[in-house]
């Protein structure tokens, strides 16, 4: 599925505010998270790095090295080569990424070219975050109806930002992010 330049820059709006629920596409997937951190935090990181890879992905040519002074440093830290100032929290979701995936770290430069508007591989696009009664939270995504596709790029991203779990996707009508909004009381 190649991203439309419009399609990311609605993504990008997605990633700063919720999206409104009659904007919402029929289907959308969602993944079961545990952070190990406060789920504000967590929330921070997630947005902050999708903004500044969506960022990437409206301003740059992806036929060389992408700039790499807007994303956040602790990403940047976790990434193969791992730093010795990657933050315990990244650390820890490297490790639960590696045994859950049962692969090695993302390089930075790969996880970024994952954002290229005219590449087919990023089965995803950002929709929302919400968050439980039990402190869990779900990540939701547009798959444009999919339920199996590319997204190993977001479970890194999923644990390195604080996750010590991450399942699914899960594929359900819109409803049930209906129902999510209104359990995570943001709505």
């Amino acid at each position: 599925m190649m991203h439309e330049i419009e399609d990311i820059e609605q993504e990008r709006l997605r990633v700063a505010r919720r999206p409104s629920a009659q904007d919402a596409p029929p289907v959308l997937c969602w993944f079961d998270v545990t952070p190990t951190v406060p789920l504000g935090a967590y929330a921070d990181r997630m947005r902050s790095l999708l903004d500044a890879a969506l960022g990437l992905a409206l301003t740059e040519e992806f036929d060389d090295t992408l700039p790499e002074d807007s994303i956040p440093e602790w990403f940047a830290a976790v990434c193969e080569p791992l730093s010795a100032d990657a933050p315990d929290f990244a650390r820890r979701g490297r490790e639960s990424y590696a045994a859950a995936i049962q692969g090695g770290p993302w390089r930075l430069q790969g996880w970024l070219y994952e954002f290229d508007p005219e590449s087919e591989t990023r089965g995803w696009a950002w929709w929302d975050l919400t968050r439980s009664a039990d402190g869990t939270a779900q990540i939701w995504v547009d798959t444009w109806g999919e339920s199996f596709f590319a997204c190993d790029e977001l479970r890194w991203l999923a644990y390195v930002a604080g996750a010590a779990e991450v399942s699914g996707p899960h594929l359900a009508k819109v409803e049930r992010w209906h129902e999510a909004l209104v359990g995570d009381g943001r709505s």
